[in-house]
């Protein structure tokens, strides 16, 4: 029974040492796998900083401009920036009794008004389109 013995306990010898072995690569393997899994997320922190510096500096230009353009209309108000328009001419005094004369009058007082208004939004914009 020795020889029986010796063989399974040489058996079970060889068997641990080759599944140490086979598990030494498999710890090998893994440990590669964790360090290119690593490494990957390591390039995508770069990657992802890298974007965040891009986005901080595009709005430190955008401010910038804006702030530059706030300056501007600072330093020259926006009523002498855009046209002036005139002063209207006074209106003729008109009698109460006519209807059409009141009507053109009131014509009159909303274009004015209007010219008035659209002159003021011509020189608030900083562009002065129409």
């Amino acid at each position: 029974m020795s020889l029986a013995l010796n063989c399974t306990l040489g058996g079970l010898a060889l068997l641990v040492l080759t599944s140490g072995a086979h598990g030494q690569d498999d710890l090998r393997d893994l440990r590669a796998a964790n360090a290119a899994q690593h490494k990957s997320d390591i390039d995508r922190q770069a990657a992802l900083a890298a974007q965040r510096e891009i986005v901080a500096r595009q709005d430190q230009l955008q401010t910038a401009l804006v702030l530059r353009e706030l300056g501007a209309a600072r330093a020259s108000p926006p009523a002498l920036a855009g046209p002036v328009m005139p002063l209207p001419a006074p209106l003729p005094a008109i009698e109460p009794d006519s209807l059409q004369q009141q009507i053109d009058r009131m014509e009159r007082l909303t274009q004015d008004a209007l010219a008035r208004s659209q002159a003021q939004v011509r020189g608030v914009r900083p562009d002065n389109r129409p």
